[in-house]
């Protein structure tokens, strides 16, 4: 594994395919974290794709008719998930939070997020640049490899945006403060990257922005 003092590489090429209640789905070089879209919105950029790493069961981060033709159409991918993962989909390596998966080209660190099921983030050196990533969940204290050169972390909502408008949604029915506390808000998120970035040149890419309270 590549050590936090050796020089940093290139910057990272990545894509943001879609994030968010309706669909997740995010490509860091080779890799590629979940794959809650369609197949048809995925599948140009699943050639390059070596490694695809899933977070967790819920439907807007694992859509289980695309995970079916990357796995029959794309079957060199290698797909990690935690056990939840496992359980419903299958997956060829189930990692545990906090023991790294060694693999030939990366180490994936898998990191414990805290959500109404399991929930897995994970962290890994590419290019030279640390990289931690995780949504859907209200904390990160879990991530204890920093720094940090690139962070793909939830900010989904906004904490006083949300107290000011989130009462008149209460009243319908709906209560989005108690839907919040499963997600990190953008304070905490913000909060996390700064207290862990390695320097000022660390890029912040939000993910998983409610559309109502962001």
């Amino acid at each position: 594994m590549i050590e936090a003092n050796e020089e940093v590489g290139q910057e990272l090429n990545y894509e943001i395919l879609k994030t968010g209640s309706k669909g997740n789905c995010v490509v860091i070089e080779d890799i590629m974290i979940d794959c809650g879209i369609p197949f048809s919105k995925m599948k140009d950029v699943l050639y390059d794709i070596r490694y695809l790493l899933l977070t967790h069961i819920h439907s807007d981060h694992i859509k289980p008719a695309t995970l079916q033709k990357i796995k029959a159409l794309f079957p060199k991918i290698t797909i990690l998930g935690n056990y939840e993962v496992a359980q419903k989909f299958d997956v060829d390596i189930i990692v545990n939070n906090g023991f790294p998966v060694v693999t030939k080209d990366y180490t994936f660190l898998p990191v414990k997020g805290t959500h109404d099921v399991v929930v897995t983030g994970y962290s890994f050196w590419i290019n030279n640049h640390h990289v931690c990533y995780m949504t859907d969940t209200n904390s990160y204290s879990d991530f204890k490899e920093a720094p940090y050169d690139y962070f793909f972390i939830e900010l989904n909502y906004d904490e006083k945006k949300l107290k000011e408008i989130g009462s008149n949604f209460s009243k319908r029915g709906y209560n989005p403060v108690l839907s919040a506390q499963r997600h990190a808000s953008v304070q905490l998120g913000k909060g996390f990257y700064y207290s862990n970035r390695r320097d000022t040149d660390s890029k912040l890419i939000p993910l998983h922005m409610s559309e109502r309270f962001f």
